[in-house]
């Protein structure tokens, strides 16, 4: 979650693309852009839906067209990565129903995608693991597509601010406490509470698709991802939770080629895979 004034995430733009992967540009009718990869073949493929990071505030999918990549190469799947509205010109709810928005679109089109609805994840890292979080919940909460699992990489669940880590972490790389509440006070300027804005705050986990939780060792937001992925776990939701040992909020962004960054990528990409092809 990098809001102005933070580290952007310069490495992960400009991606080099492998041989037979396809990338399109798609619109819904209320012009949001969902831009999809697909590796080439003619199997139905799992449905991934991607949401970047940014801290709500920037970014794009081609900021984490690497990701897109790996995941569409190494899972074997189509990728559908929203772009999403941005606060504090678009304050939430517009980035959480634009992505639930993608996802209707992306199951409605499926088919001519070359995709298995039935075999659906929902994916992001640190403001996109926020809405994909959300985005599973109000699927859950309106009878929506049916997700088979949820891909939560250091998201920003917590508006609240009052973990250990949130408190302490104030001078390290990457994102800060300040940086934090600057992203929630852009994204939500009204404060009120609300279970899809800041999915620590839903009453209820049950129901939800199994997890995997990768957590940042050292960022603000460790303590919040592992107390939702424990409470995820005591509702009954088939829950992993990995912390990657010194590793900092963006690692497998920044420094996706180093060897903490490609085991980080390493887990989510045996994770989706064992999820959405078994």
């Amino acid at each position: 979650m990098s809001p102005r004034g933070a580290t952007p995430y310069p490495a992960v733009v400009g991606a080099v693309r492998p041989s037979g992967v396809t990338v399109h540009d798609h619109y819904t009718q209320g012009g949001l852009r969902l831009r999809v990869y697909r590796t080439a073949g003619t199997d139905v493929q799992p449905l991934i839906l991607l949401f970047h990071s940014g801290g709500f505030v920037h970014g794009r999918p081609e900021t984490e067209e690497a990701r897109a990549l790996r995941y569409a190469t190494d899972v074997g799947a189509v990728v559908v990565s929203v772009d999403y509205r941005h606060a504090p010109e678009h304050p939430y709810p517009a980035a959480v129903e634009d992505a639930y928005a993608g996802l209707l679109w992306a199951v409605e089109h499926a088919t001519e995608l070359g995709a298995d609805p039935r075999k659906l994840a929902v994916a992001g890292c640190s403001a996109g693991g926020a809405l994909a979080a959300a985005t599973a919940l109000r699927a859950r909460d309106t009878a929506g597509p049916a997700i088979r699992f949820q891909l939560l990489i250091y998201p920003g669940l917590d508006d609240r601010l009052d973990t250990p880590s949130a408190r302490d972490f104030t001078g390290i790389p990457v994102l800060t406490r300040f940086a934090l509440r600057r992203v929630w006070d852009y994204y939500r300027p009204d404060g009120a509470p609300d279970g899809y804005a800041a999915p620590a705050r839903a009453a209820d986990l049950t129901g939800l698709p199994p997890t995997l939780m990768v957590v940042a060792e050292v960022g603000p937001v460790r303590d919040e991802n592992i107390a939702y992925a424990a409470r995820l776990s005591r509702a009954g939701v088939d829950t992993e939770l990995v912390q990657v040992p010194g590793a900092v909020h963006g690692v497998d962004l920044m420094f996706a080629h180093t060897a903490i960054g490609e085991r980080g990528l390493a887990t989510q990409v045996r994770a989706l895979r064992e999820a959405l092809h078994r």
